[in-house]
């Protein structure tokens, strides 16, 4: 039997003033033990409350809904302060960002995950914007119909800056379905573009895919590029 029952208030309900009073009497251990045995899953309940308040207001405040993403090929190299500093250089809002996920491979046995090839399943899910990667990456994205014509999603500007020999050329799948012979790729290993974003020295080309559809911040990605094209 527990050493605080009250034998001859068992059936009478507890009140305040009749816990204080009994709690006056006892030694602090006594206190901390009478508390446990008889207020434990009180505790625990308030406990659990101010755990979800906490999270609550955490995830509230440091969320970030991903509006942008881009690709390291064949590579696990890359500036990762950028997933970072491009949230401010992009004029993202305060719980958009960006993400750039590096160390994915064409080479299947090097890229698989629980639920199959990591490359296929971020592109088939619409997680491509942008990718740094070698030949065999661009021929890899081709051959998925991954990627389009840099023509027609680089702006006027900064194409001008990317002279015809630093293009790749493929057939690459139209919107109307049919194959046509297009640029898909910019050689960028003489580009500062290439230091700015710390990629690795196989990785030699940049190819464009806009599968997020985030229109505005893909503007602000194309601005970023020719200011490093320009030395800004």
């Amino acid at each position: 039997m527990n050493n605080f029952t009250d034998k001859e208030q068992e059936a009478v309900k507890k009140t305040w003033a009749g816990e204080k009073a009994k709690l006056k009497q006892m030694s602090f251990g006594e206190k901390l033990e009478y508390i446990w045995a008889y207020y434990k899953l009180h505790i625990l309940v308030v406990l659990l409350i101010i755990g979800a308040i906490t999270w609550g207001v955490h995830h509230a405040l440091t969320y970030v809904e991903y509006r942008i993403y881009g690709m390291v090929i064949n590579s696990g190299q890359f500036n990762e302060e950028l997933n970072t500093t491009l949230h401010d250089k992009l004029g993202m809002a305060k719980h958009d960002g960006v993400n750039i996920t590096a160390d994915l491979y064409t080479d299947e046995s090097a890229n698989m995950g629980g639920y199959g090839n990591r490359l296929d399943i971020y592109v088939m899910s619409g997680q491509l914007d942008f990718a740094f990667t070698d030949k065999e990456g661009v021929d890899y994205l081709v051959n998925m119909g991954a990627i389009r014509a840099i023509e027609d999603l680089a702006p006027d500007y900064l194409l001008a800056e990317w002279s015809d020999d630093k293009l790749y050329e493929a057939s690459v799948v139209g919107d109307d379905g049919n194959t046509y012979s297009g640029n898909v790729a910019v050689d960028i290993s003489d580009s500062p573009i290439h230091e700015y974003f710390g990629l690795d020295d196989n990785i030699n080309y940049l190819v464009l895919a806009d599968l997020s559809g985030s229109e505005e911040y893909m503007n602000n990605f194309y601005k970023l590029l020719y200011e490093i094209e320009k030395g800004e």
